[in-house]
C-alpha cells in the first residue's frame, strides 16, 4: 500500500483526477502565443492535436475557447477537454473509463502547463477496492473550497 495525499484546489479537479484526467498548470484566460504547429500526443486515447492559428503564425495567440475547440475537434477526444475554475486546461474521459496519458513527445505540453516528460491519469477504484483506489476525500481545514485527496496507488 502506497498512500498519497494531495491538496487540490477545486472539486472539478478532484473529480477529473479520480476519473483518470490530467490537469495543466497554466492559467489560459488570456490565451497563449506560440502554439501554432505544436502538438499534444496522447497514447490513451490514441490521438494527436496539432494546433493552428488563423494566420498560420506564432505571432497570433489562440484564445482559451480556440484551444478547447481544437482539442475537442480531434477524433478520440471529442468532449474530453474542459477548463477548471482557475482557467486551466483539464483533459478527462467523459465516461471515466480511460486514464488519460499524454506522451512526452508532445511539443505543446510545457506551453500549456502540462509536465513535459509526459503525464498519466489513473482511474481510481472506490474505497476498499484494489489500487489505485480512493482512500479518503475531505475539505481542507484551512479552506472549504480546497480538498485533501488520499489515494492508495501501486
Amino acid at each position: 500500500m502506497a498512500l498519497y495525499v494531495r491538496k487540490i484546489a477545486d472539486i472539478q479537479n478532484v473529480n477529473a483526477r479520480l476519473r483518470g484526467g490530467i490537469s495543466a498548470g497554466k492559467d489560459l484566460r488570456m490565451g497563449l502565443y506560440g502554439l501554432h504547429g505544436l502538438t499534444l500526443v496522447f497514447t490513451a486515447p490514441v490521438a494527436t492535436v496539432t494546433f493552428t492559428t488563423p494566420g498560420a503564425s506564432n505571432q497570433e495567440a489562440l484564445s482559451l475557447k480556440q484551444i478547447l475547440t481544437q482539442i475537442n475537434a480531434v477524433v478520440g477526444l471529442v468532449g474530453w477537454a474542459t477548463i477548471d475554475h482557475q482557467r486551466r486546461l483539464v483533459i478527462v474521459d467523459p465516461t471515466g473509463a480511460v486514464g488519460v496519458v499524454l506522451d512526452a513527445t508532445s511539443t505543446a505540453a510545457a506551453s500549456l502547463g502540462f509536465d513535459e516528460d509526459g503525464q498519466a491519469g489513473m482511474v481510481y477504484a472506490v474505497p476498499g477496492g484494489a489500487a489505485p483506489a480512493l482512500v479518503n476525500l475531505s475539505a481542507s481545514p484551512e479552506n472549504s473550497t480546497t480538498y485533501l485527496l488520499i489515494t492508495d496507488e501501486v
